[in-house]
């Protein structure tokens, strides 16, 4: 699974299944850096209780920074490098969220015509590309629309002292 956005994987026998599960557990460690880290988009990605909680979209984005899984691209630029026709394009821009690798591998293959390899490359890369773009653009929603290197380093510096990210493996094991 190492390389892929793949979070799980099976191994089927003659008596059973395996299933390995590999999970990113998001905690706070101070959480008090959330309003600082997020700003205005605060409300939107974080719980807020009696104590402060990162909802799905603040950890996924949070895992992002402390797993340095993000790179610079577009979407955009690479469904429409896809040999695919325009309203498959179109259909893909509007599936492909970086949320579920699997169902993002699933649309490249099914409407994009891709094979499963190159599914699972551009799943992988797509991830990445919009972790980066909401990355950047709760750093320029903080900084008055201006994005710079050193307020992204600021940004990843506070993430990876507010939180902690610990992978685990979960398996499980089916008999037939």
């Amino acid at each position: 699974m190492e390389n892929t956005k793949y979070k799980s994987v099976s191994y089927s026998g003659t008596s059973g299944k395996a299933t390995v599960t590999l999970a990113d557990k998001v905690s706070g460690v101070m959480p008090s850096l959330f309003l600082d880290i997020f700003g205005k988009a605060f409300p939107d990605l974080v719980n807020q209780k009696s104590i402060l909680e990162l909802n799905a979209e603040g950890k996924r984005i949070a895992a992002a920074v402390w797993n340095k899984e993000y790179c610079q691209g577009s979407v955009e630029e690479i469904v429409n490098s896809l040999s695919c026709d325009e309203k498959a394009k179109k259909s893909l821009l509007k599936k492909l969220n970086g949320k579920n690798f699997e169902t993002d591998k699933k649309n490249l293959i099914r409407i994009g015509g891709l094979d499963e390899d190159s599914a699972k490359d551009y799943a992988y890369l797509i991830a990445e590309i919009i972790a980066w773009n909401k990355i950047k653009s709760i750093i320029k929603i903080n900084n008055n629309g201006v994005f710079s290197q050193e307020a992204f380093e600021q940004f990843a510096l506070n993430i990876n002292a507010a939180v902690c990210v610990e992978q685990s493996t979960k398996i499980t094991i089916e008999e037939s």
